[in-house]
């Protein structure tokens, strides 16, 4: 089988799950649509670019797979609205359980031979990571101004939104040292008040971080007695919930939780069991 591997944007996430698509395909990749039988697209935006696209590719006698990584925050939230689109894939991929028989469930993950503990002063209360434009969404506000209130200092990976003198800046950084600047910090925040799996949240278990998160089911379904859970709540109740965890004791990751990490995000199995789902 002749496959396109559609990678639309310049994501790090998305490019580490195509690289590990490529990694362990069973058919050809070709850089061609045109070429393909089956094209691999990946959902995060607008139902009606997507339901466009894939009409296109049924008319023209090719197959399609679907990884869907939005929903909540698509402009068409409603699962009945992405039922066409599901429904006439091969498979779709997601964490999320959707309301389709083509459903593959299965997490993201990461590489332990990337991202693994470094004896390391941590002199960082917590991390972020993330662009300019997801500021509000990813909580980036109330996690520094928490720290700040526990006289504690960040760092963030990405854009700098703003001048904040307890925060340090890192961009376009190597895996190297984002394993490094992992190993930095006592806390790592994976809020998001939209949706996404949080890939980063992986990284810095393997790194022996404990990433924070918003107590909902699709994040406890997958990190349930990895991550320290707060309730998802208004800016100031989530300054709140943040202080108190940085005021009081960490929750070291031990080896067990390293090990348990690698066994529920593994490449490899998710992988394999979405080309299996095709074949």
């Amino acid at each position: 089988m002749k496959i396109y591997l559609d990678n639309p944007t310049d994501s790090i996430a998305i490019n580490r799950v195509v690289e590990n698509l490529e990694k362990y395909m069973t058919g050809v990749r070709v850089s061609d649509k045109a070429d393909a039988d089956l094209i691999v697209l990946h959902v995060f935006g607008r139902n009606h670019h997507v339901l466009r696209e894939t009409e296109s590719i049924l008319k023209s006698g090719k197959k399609y797979a679907i990884i869907q990584y939005a929903m909540k925050s698509t402009r068409n939230p409603n699962p009945s609205d992405w039922k066409p689109i599901w429904d006439g894939a091969k498979v779709v991929w997601s964490y999320y359980d959707l309301p389709t028989p083509n459903l593959y469930l299965a997490p993201l993950a990461s590489e332990p031979s990337v991202f693994y503990p470094v004896d390391i002063e941590k002199n960082f209360v917590v991390g972020t990571l993330g662009v300019r434009a997801c500021y509000s969404s990813e909580c980036f506000g109330e996690v520094h101004l928490a720290a700040h209130q526990s006289v504690g200092k960040v760092v963030h990976v990405g854009e700098k939104p703003n001048e904040n003198p307890i925060v340090t800046y890192y961009s376009g950084i190597s895996n190297d040292e984002l394993r490094l600047v992992y190993n930095r910090c006592n806390w790592f925040s994976a809020l998001r008040r939209k949706e996404g799996f949080e890939i980063p949240a992986i990284e810095t278990l393997l790194c022996g971080v404990r990433p924070i998160m918003f107590d909902t089911p699709d994040y406890r379904r997958w990190f349930d007695g990895l991550a320290k859970f707060i309730p998802e709540n208004s800016v100031e109740g989530t300054v709140k919930s943040l202080r108190d965890t940085f005021r009081g004791e960490t929750w070291p990751v031990t080896e067990a939780d390293i090990e348990e990490t690698k066994l529920r995000f593994n490449w490899e199995k998710s992988i394999k069991g979405f080309w299996e789902c095709i074949n």
